[in-house]
């Protein structure tokens, strides 16, 4: 098997978190109840990733609510799942909109370097040693955050398609 790199590592955090956006507009579509989805689609392709999570958010209370027997508790839940994506999403984004050198530690171990191209007030300038395995903290959490957010798509498919799941 081939070892690791970060460059690899960091590609798969890029490619898995477009799979969770990919993930929350399947739930957008779900949540809007309607036959054409391409109505929806055309609303929400220029969303940016946060106003995406902001509305799959607001909408999952409203269908929630709207269900004969709302779950608050669904609710909560899901609100906190939409607080993690939104951490995430700033991840990300300090992942992309950085500038990377190749780096060896003492040990003769290959990484990057990562340095932010937009500093934040918090910080002028972050910077982060990345071997391979830093990366899997932040893989572990997408899997685990993607794995939340199909379990909330398959309870909206169950609240509105009750005769097939019975």
């Amino acid at each position: 098997m081939t070892k690791l790199t970060a460059y690899h590592q960091l590609g798969k955090f890029i490619v898995d978190f477009q799979h969770i956006e990919t993930s929350i507009i399947d739930l957008l579509l779900l949540l809007t109840e309607v036959s054409n989805s391409e109505n929806t689609t055309n609303l929400i392709k220029d969303f940016g990733y946060s106003q995406l999570v902001n509305t799959a958010d607001a909408m999952f209370g409203k269908f929630v609510d709207s269900r004969l027997e709302p779950n608050s508790s669904d609710k909560e839940c899901f609100r906190k799942l939409m607080d993690k994506l939104l951490q995430l999403g700033k991840r990300r984004n300090e992942l992309v909109h950085s500038s990377y050198m190749r780096w060896v530690n003492i040990d003769g171990n290959y990484g990057l370097i990562r340095n932010n191209l937009k500093p934040n007030k918090v910080s002028n300038s972050k910077e982060e040693e990345l071997l391979p395995e830093a990366f899997n903290k932040d893989l572990e959490e997408l899997a685990r955050v993607h794995q939340r957010l199909e379990e909330f798509r398959l309870k909206v498919i169950d609240y509105l398609y009750p005769e097939i799941t019975d």
